[in-house]
């Protein structure tokens, strides 16, 4: 038993050593073949034009609440029309996907020194996107953010909800405007009933009535003056540092590669040279 354990040992040995005798044969090629890539890998790189990154969160626009004022025995809220609430999911699934022929078409003015541009929607947010531009100067990419903000206020879907919700609270304003006017005249009911010492029977006092609904209406009309489509939320962080091309990263690939390959290339051409010798004999 152990005479074969000491066999097999051997004959390891023994592979590992021609193994090693074969990488050693074709250091040559191997070592060539390494620095080729890796000179090559770092050359192309650097001359490879220098990309940068700009990323930005837009925010859609959305619904508001709607006024709603309580006078007499009833509820007076405004009429609210059928918008629904535009989500990212549903914006993302009209623009599709975005290639190099539709960055023409969506950024007309700077789609030349833009490399890329990823839209997606935010995890655990149905009305924020994150808009990531690619470009070949950081001076262009707010440029570029503010041009696709444009064009997203362009497309028909955007466009139709900002302009529903600019009549819904048009619509709201005009009905608190009533509600206003109506609180005028019953104040002045109010007043003559207190006059004459008759007893109250609205159950609640029309100036405050008329005060909330002013205060509503002004809200709203601050709304209407700040009503508009996709924005950002913020300034847009623009990368001092290129993101492409990671010279190092393709050196590194480049070198890993083109060792395996010359180690792969030295052992087939080393199996390629016994089987002709096999056969001269």
């Amino acid at each position: 038993m152990e005479t074969k354990n000491k066999s097999t040992t051997y004959e390891d040995e023994i592979n590992l050593y021609d193994y090693w005798k074969v990488i050693v044969k074709r250091k040559r090629l191997i070592i060539g073949l390494f620095l080729v890539a890796t000179i090559s890998a770092a050359i192309i790189s650097l001359l490879m034009p220098k990309i940068y990154r700009g990323e930005v969160v837009l925010k859609l626009p959305e619904k508001q609440s709607p006024a709603s004022i309580t006078i007499t025995a009833k509820e007076l809220t405004a009429k609210e029309l059928t918008a629904k609430e535009l989500t990212a999911k549903e914006l993302l699934s009209v623009i599709g996907k975005i290639d190099a022929e539709k960055i023409k078409n969506i950024l007309p003015n700077t789609h030349y020194l833009v490399a890329g541009v990823k839209l997606n929607a935010l995890k655990d947010s149905t009305d924020k996107l994150q808009l990531i531009i690619e470009a070949k100067n950081t001076e262009i990419l707010s440029q570029a953010a503010t041009e696709f903000i444009g064009y997203l206020n362009d497309i028909p879907l955007v466009k139709r909800f900002v302009d529903e919700e600019r009549q819904r609270l048009m619509k709201q304003s005009e009905e608190l405007s009533n509600v206003i006017k109506e609180a005028n005249e019953l104040a002045q009911t109010y007043k003559k009933l207190l006059k004459e010492g008759k007893p109250l029977l609205l159950g609640f006092n029309p100036l405050e009535v008329k005060y909330k609904a002013e205060v509503e209406r002004v809200a709203i009309e601050q709304t209407l003056k700040r009503l508009k489509g996709v924005e950002m939320i913020e300034k847009p962080y623009i990368s001092k540092n290129p993101v492409k091309p990671r010279i190092k990263m393709n050196i590194a690939i480049a070198s890993i590669t083109s060792l395996f390959a010359g180690i792969f290339l030295a052992f087939f051409m080393e199996y390629v040279e016994k089987i002709r010798e096999k056969n001269n004999k």
